[in-house]
């Protein structure tokens, strides 16, 4: 019962942030069929975690259930204030599109519901990096302003893009909810976030075809299927897991794939390759790096949403997914504004980009706020969700009649730029609180990713953008000439690139010095090295650039054409699309989604890991949010221009495709669930209850007993393991936690390498004024002695008793006890 309580409660509030949005979603997407309505929820989310954040930051609200909802007053007062002048035509809206939205909202929790039952099956918040997930969380949680307290680094606030934890959070104050029970709750929420939002995009593509009769039932149709391309699939390495299982991939074959350990795995004598194990994970790790000698391997990371979905961890890029489809709404929505006569001549650059982005000038800023969102909520995806907003302004104004002449890019500039400094000046507080590990952007000279594994992680996309482009081709006049201009500048480019980077190193001592003592061989060695790599390696470079520009050019043969035809229309919100500007806006996101899986072949952003897994694994994501919606209209076109083999072999090729990478979960969540057996449940924390009794009880007295302000000491714990999960499960900021984390999101272990032996100096110092002075430095008032603390400083029972002399005892369970500073008052 506690479970179907829990997930009502928080399934209502979500709806509630839907509605107090939906004045402002009919306005801001009011272009769009549907209204925007599967993004309202999305939308009452992050403004209302934004006014909450912004007002806890300054003191205004207290990070409570009372502060968010005056937030989401605010936000409801925005939306009716914006349509205190469309009453009536919102109203109209409303009730023609009620058989819409009931079939959002039914879907919408129809998807929570599936998932939020497999995690009921394996809620554990624990492996990988949860625990610091729920640390980040329960941080957040405890602390009434902002920023929010670090639990791993006591008197310092968290240094990470925490915006989403600080959602979670919020949902969790207001449904009355734990934070372990919304861990889970709030993972179901983003699959069917990822399910009817993609759903929604695709249908406002569909249902905008003017050439197509039933469009309402196909927008369903390849709305939905971009769904599951989003959502639900899985990449195509799980055919080689089955063949593998099954023990039908030769030795040779498994070193031409050379997927990480695929080669170690059991064989079972059937296709399903579960054997117990997360046999699952190595579909992550398809992009398979080396170093410059080809001797050992180098970690790169090229995660999925499915995958992230059944691995369960609550991380930025995950948390950001309902946000960054809403950002590509938003794009949609500024792309199919109604089109205004040209005024070039009477009105200004920035006059004419507020009109531009609607809602009575205050579109611009608005824009801002929600796409300078994706830097607080996953600051990777802040540039690439500017660039497509700034692409479909762009696009829009061709509509206008405005050609590719200095005016347009003046525009385009002060888009971009204006853009980019609202969006940082509203999230200012979160910049001067953050620090981080990036260093700048590096050459990759050494990992071209071979196409192979490329089309294993990309193969459904580029199937589908394979066969619009040659369903569109023919349509369209364009000229050859054109095409390899764009080719060559898209090849050589980034050659030219890496060949001045190359050079430089040649020429440069001290960079000369640096690279030959780092890999350890002659410049011209390594020079030869890498030209062969290069050239030994070069389809995806090669290929990728050919789909890059095919695609260009026949956008921008499509947007011209279209321009020209263009009927300006001047008021109202009439039916704005011409034939073909729902395929424009698609080829924008498969371009966007290409450029992206483009440039990690040749840039990385330097990080602590030193190599390019972070920079993979941040753009192969967004490509696949991007490609994934591009794709589901790219059947809906073979559907209806295609030729009729077209609509055969190319329709029936990806759906195949699709089936394959459906295996996926079909054996990757039985797995994951251990085959349903258990009981069900939704807390993260139940298993401690279960399997470590002593543990949860002291962290249920702390949690009970413990002001939220306190700080605690415990023993440093290892990353990626299960130390130091009191702080993190109770939000109380220990000494320090996962240093080697804490060095990641601050780039330096300054702070944490200098606490470490004065902690160490807690547990083992005989010198009374030393531990005195540490505890007062920072204000510890509890210290955990525990099996990881007796083990790490070999605590014996006669040391344990010398504590009493600075230290209380106030809660023992099993091996656990903590202690109280004699000093500290009483809570």
């Amino acid at each position: 019962m506690t479970l179907m309580t829990d997930f009502i409660r928080f399934w209502i509030i979500l709806e509630i942030m839907g509605i107090i949005a939906l004045p402002l979603a009919w306005r801001l997407f009011r272009v769009l069929p549907g209204r925007g309505y599967p993004f309202a929820k999305a939308l009452g989310l992050l403004l209302t975690g934004y006014l909450l954040w912004l007002g806890a930051s300054f003191g205004w609200l207290r990070n409570a259930a009372g502060g968010a909802v005056i937030a989401m007053a605010m936000v409801a007062g925005l939306g009716l204030w914006l349509v205190r002048n469309h009453r009536q035509a919102w109203i109209a809206d409303l009730k023609s599109q009620w058989a819409y939205m009931v079939g959002i909202e039914l879907l919408f929790l129809l998807v929570m519901m599936g998932w939020a039952l497999f995690r009921a099956y394996n809620p554990e918040i624990s492996g990988t990096e949860k625990p610091m997930e729920i640390a980040f969380i329960n941080g957040v949680y405890h602390s009434s302003q902002f920023p929010p307290r670090d639990p791993w680094l006591a008197g310092f606030g968290i240094s990470y893009y925490y915006f989403g934890y600080v959602l979670l959070s919020m949902l969790a104050q207001l449904s009355g909810v734990a934070p372990t029970v919304v861990f889970n709750l709030g993972l179901a929420a983003i699959v069917a976030f990822a399910v009817t939002e993609p759903l929604g995009l695709v249908y406002a593509l569909v249902v905008g075809d003017r050439e197509m009769s039933g469009k309402t039932l196909w927008g369903w149709v390849y709305g939905l299927l971009a769904g599951v391309f989003v959502a639900f699939m899985g990449n195509l390495e799980v055919l080689l897991e089955a063949l593998h299982a099954r023990g039908w991939l030769s030795p040779q074959l498994l070193h031409f794939f050379d997927i990480k350990d695929l080669a170690s795995a059991p064989v079972t004598g059937r296709f399903n390759p579960d054997v117990g194990g997360w046999w699952w994970w190595r579909a992550s790790r398809v992009i398979h790096d080396y170093n410059l000698a080809r001797t050992s391997s180098q970690e790169v990371i090229d995660e999925f949403p499915q995958f992230s979905f059944i691995l369960g961890d609550m991380h930025p890029h995950v948390l950001a997914i309902p946000f960054a489809f809403l950002m590509i709404a938003v794009a949609m929505a500024i792309f199919y504004q109604p089109r205004w006569e040209n005024k070039a001549g009477e009105n200004g650059v920035w006059d004419q980009v507020r009109r531009g982005f609607g809602l009575e000038g205050w579109g611009l800023p608005l824009t801002a706020l929600l796409v300078g969102g994706m830097g607080f909520l996953n600051t990777w995806d802040f540039p690439i969700y500017l660039f497509l907003i700034t692409l479909a302004y762009a696009l829009h104004r061709g509509y206008d009649g405005l050609g590719l002449g200095k005016r347009l890019w003046q525009e385009i500039a002060a888009v971009f730029v204006s853009l980019a400094v609202l969006g940082f000046i509203f999230y200012l507080p979160f910049y001067l609180s953050f620090s981080s590990q990036a260093g700048g952007a590096l050459p990759n000279v050494i990992n071209p990713t071979r196409f192979v594994q490329f089309f294993l992680m990309f193969g459904v996309f580029l199937t589908a953008l394979g066969w619009l482009l040659l369903a569109a081709w023919p349509r369209y006049a364009v000229r050859w000439r054109l095409f390899f201009q764009w080719l060559l500048g898209v090849w050589l480019l980034p050659a030219f690139f890496l060949g001045f980077s190359i050079l430089a190193v040649v020429i440069v001592p001290s960079w000369r010095e640096r690279v030959t003592g780092l890999l350890g061989s002659a410049v011209g060695d390594i020079v030869a090295a890498i030209v062969r790599l290069r050239i030994t390696t070069p389809f995806t470079w090669l290929i990728v650039g050919v789909m890059i520009a095919f695609v260009a050019v026949l956008l921008l043969q499509v947007w011209r054409r279209d321009g020209k035809d263009a009927d300006l229309e001047t008021q109202g919100a009439p039916s704005l699309r011409i034939p073909e500007q729902s395929l424009v806006f698609a080829l924008a996101l498969f371009g966007t989604g290409l450029l992206l899986v483009y440039v990690v072949e040749f840039v990385y952003i330097k990080d602590t890991f030193g190599t390019r897994m972070n920079t993979v694994f941040k753009f192969y994501y967004q490509a696949w949010l991007l490609m994934g919606v591009a794709s589901g209209y790219a059947l809906y076109y073979l559907h209806t221009r295609g030729r009729r083999w077209l609509k055969v072999v190319g329709i029936g090729s990806v759906l195949l495709l699709t089936m394959i990478g459906l295996l996926y979960p079909a054996f990757a969540i039985p797995s994951k669930a251990n085959q349903f057996q258990g009981k069900p449940t939704l807390d993260g924390a139940a298993f401690l209850q279960r399997y470590q009794p002593d543990l949860y009880n002291v962290i249920q007295w702390i949690e009970q007993n413990v002001p939220e302000d306190a700080v605690i000491v415990e023993a440093p714990g290892r990353s990626y393991s299960d130390d130091n999960f009191i702080s993190a499960f109770t939000g109380r900021a220990t000494l320090l936690g996962w240093g080697g984390h804490e060095l990641q999101w601050r780039g330096s272990y300054e702070e944490p390498g200098r606490r470490e032996p004065l902690i160490e100096a807690i547990y083992t110092s005989r010198d009374p004024q030393q531990v005195s002075q540490i505890v007062q430095e920072f204000g510890i008032s509890y210290m955990i002695v525990g099996p990881k603390e007796r083990a790490r400083y070999h605590i014996s029972p006669i040391n344990e008793k010398a504590y009493l002399r600075l230290w209380e005892p106030v809660f023992t369970s099993g091996p656990y006890t903590i202690y109280r500073w004699r000093g500290a008052s009483n809570p």
